[in-house]
């Protein structure tokens, strides 16, 4: 299929010679709750073939999606920049499992209990990446450096394909996870969430359509993980 946007493998990063490679191999490694088939298929836990909701990156006009991350970084806030400098340095899973942890302590989990859940959330981190890497490497989307090289970036761009942002997507499952087990913490949560996928947008090296289809593609995996744990009886109160 042709394409309406540029091919990340094809645009060197600006101060480089060669074309960026990155780790395709990422996009194939296993999975817990979610197999892959022949023909480029996803099966759920219960072998129901997915139907990704992601868009397509053909039906997005990327031309207007610069200008939004050049008019972002143009009026970051004080605030915006220290979004970015939280989510964006640092390993962020364990910034999510200090989240955890702190609601566990909140709610009194029993250890039994959050060993379950943070079980749960590591096997969806895990398939949240790869699933995120199988798009990435499958669409080949440039970063936005590589539309416009002299974009002032808080971070350096990662060498990997824009199209979706895992950080959006781990954002996106982890807010489904957490608003099943406790939905009281529900405003706190999005928050905080969003600022995590945001984080990548501030930062000048993804675009807000990664963001938000990245979000779409962990908010999925998010509700196929909860539907597993229903059928499980699963619960922290």
């Amino acid at each position: 299929m042709e394409t309406n946007y540029r091919r990340w493998s094809e645009y060197p990063y600006p101060g480089e010679q060669s074309l960026p490679k990155g780790l395709p191999q990422t996009g194939e490694w296993p999975m817990f709750f979610i197999t892959k088939e022949q023909h480029r298929q996803f099966f759920d836990p219960f072998h129901q073939q997915i139907h990704w909701n992601i868009q397509h990156p053909n039906m997005i006009d990327w031309e207007t999606e610069l200008l939004i991350v050049e008019q972002t970084l143009r009026s970051l806030t004080p605030q915006q920049m220290r979004i970015v400098q939280y989510w964006g340095t640092g390993e962020l899973v364990s910034k999510i499992k200090m989240l955890i942890f702190h609601l566990a302590k909140k709610y009194q989990l029993s250890p039994m209990t959050l060993s379950t859940l943070l079980n749960f959330f590591q096997a969806a981190v895990n398939d949240v990446f790869v699933m995120s890497s199988f798009f990435k490497y499958f669409w080949d989307a440039a970063r936005p450096i590589q539309y416009d090289p002299n974009l002032p970036t808080l971070l350096v761009t990662p060498h990997s394909p824009s199209y979706p942002s895992a950080h959006a997507a781990l954002a996106g499952c982890t807010e489904t996870l957490l608003n099943h087990f406790f939905p009281l913490e529900f405003s706190t949560v999005k928050r905080l969430m969003d600022d995590m996928a945001l984080s990548r947008l501030y930062a000048g090296v993804h675009f807000k359509a990664d963001i938000t289809e990245g979000m779409t593609l962990g908010k999925q995996i998010g509700k196929i993980i909860i539907t597993l744990i229903k059928t499980r009886n699963i619960s922290v109160f």
